[in-house]
């Protein structure tokens, strides 16, 4: 019989069924871990289970196989000896604390499956309290009654829940029997109609189990659990205290280290402003050949035929311009000669062209660029120093063009051209006349 879901409810997201699907998951085996390894702290885990009836006290599912089963003559005996012989049964079955489980069998007890929405698997419990009248012929305030969640469809947003439940006086009866007897009951089980019991099913309220034990049971129980707690604790906090001791050992250390670099940087710094000022006047005086440079390129290039009358060098803005002016058999010629130059770049004519004062002479105004000389690459000051010591240069000299086996300029002086009706003479004063 399936319980109706509740009117008007929205239904959950997908991913927040998935993740309360997870949480039940991860919270019942954290609990089924607990109930194993701390069971001796809860009082409730594999404890031996005893059925009662008017005549007898049966052992029914002991932790030892011998003794499944042990029937204890109740009837006859008195309460002192029936339990002696209880406590003894149970310690034959490895229970040396006198605790033991009520066991109800099938027919003591109801239990069976519904179905109920998933939505109510919160406050299940309490939903199973406002069912039980319909659900079962007992009202929830006359039973004692408990549940497991035996699957869950989250497509249809429905729970398969198993139920048992056993009537209040029953259970308190046979609890009390127990108790009588001297047993430390701390818990009901039910039995299905295969004789099983069911799992994780504990009829008797939390606050009644365990009524038995001693206040010193009791204090060591506590006492363990705070210590356990406090060993979790100190197992947390001790590598983080080892880990703040570390930091705050090797904190002179390291503002001892960045003060020293500090320092190296500053020092670093000042020195390398001082090279770059140092650097400036020599760097622009090899960013630009001398005017010599200039006037022996030039005799260099021009042919024995050719007068130079003038030679100018003007600096205009970051660029620096050479003009020649002179007298040659064939002006053309010359732009073809002075592009070969190293020194000059895009030479071309200026002015008109005119004759010269020399039969079959051309006067020419021809000027070119001079683009700055290559600077050598720089090195690093700091990687200099630790392979050899500074030079007193920073900055070497570039190395000059080659030039052709010529013979040296004896001056800068340039020679007038000859009067009308002479020859031009040959190159060999060629670079006095240019």
């Amino acid at each position: 019989m399936a319980a109706t879901g509740i009117s008007g409810e929205r239904a959950m997201p997908q991913w927040r069924v998935q993740l309360a699907s997870f949480w039940r998951w991860w919270r019942g085996e954290l609990s089924d871990v607990a109930q194993e390894r701390l069971g001796l702290l809860r009082g409730a885990a594999d404890v031996p289970q005893v059925a009662v009836d008017a005549e007898h006290v049966v052992l029914v599912e002991p932790r030892t196989a011998p003794e499944a089963n042990a029937r204890i003559e109740a009837g006859p005996m008195d309460t002192v000896r029936a339990g002696a012989a209880l406590r003894s049964a149970l310690r034959r079955a490895g229970e040396t604390r006198a605790r033991a489980r009520l066991c109800l069998e099938h027919g003591d007890a109801l239990v069976r499956r519904v179905a109920m929405p998933a939505a109510t698997e919160e406050n299940l419990r309490q939903v199973l309290g406002f069912e039980m009248d319909r659900l079962t012929p007992f009202r929830a305030e006359d039973v004692y009654f408990d549940y497991r969640v035996v699957s869950r469809d989250a497509a249809s947003g429905q729970l398969s829940v198993q139920v048992a439940l056993a009537r209040r006086e029953l259970v308190d009866r046979r609890v009390q029997r127990l108790r009588e007897l001297g047993a430390n009951v701390q818990g009901v089980a039910v039995r299905d109609a295969a004789g099983h019991t069911v799992q994780a099913i504990d009829l008797l309220p939390s606050e009644q189990r365990g009524e038995g034990e001693t206040a010193r049971e009791r204090f060591l129980q506590r006492a363990i659990g705070g210590a356990v707690l406090v060993l979790f604790a100190l197992a947390l906090l001790i590598p983080l205290w080892q880990k703040r001791e570390t930091i705050i050992a090797l904190q002179p250390v390291l503002a001892r280290a960045q003060q020293e670099a500090a320092s190296t940087n500053a020092v670093a710094d000042r020195l390398q402003r001082r090279v770059e000022d140092y650097n400036f006047m020599v760097g622009r005086k090899l960013a630009t050949y001398p005017a010599l440079a200039y006037v022996e390129e030039v005799s260099r290039l021009l042919p024995d035929t050719t007068w130079l009358q003038q030679m100018q060098i003007r600096s205009t803005g970051k660029t620096r311009d050479v003009e020649i002016t002179g007298e040659t058999t064939s002006s053309s010629k010359l732009i073809e000669i002075l592009s070969q130059s190293a020194l000059l770049r895009n030479p071309v004519p200026r002015g008109t062209m005119t004759r010269g004062s020399t039969p079959n002479s051309e006067r020419f105004m021809i000027q070119a660029e001079a683009p700055p000389r290559a600077l050598p690459e720089p090195r690093p000051l700091l990687a200099e120093a630790g392979s050899k010591a500074p030079s007193s240069r920073p900055v070497p000299a570039a190395p000059r063009p080659p030039q052709q086996e010529t013979k040296p300029a004896a001056t800068a002086t340039l020679k007038p051209a000859p009067a009308a009706g002479k020859a031009a003479p040959a190159k060999s004063h060629a670079g006095a006349s240019r």
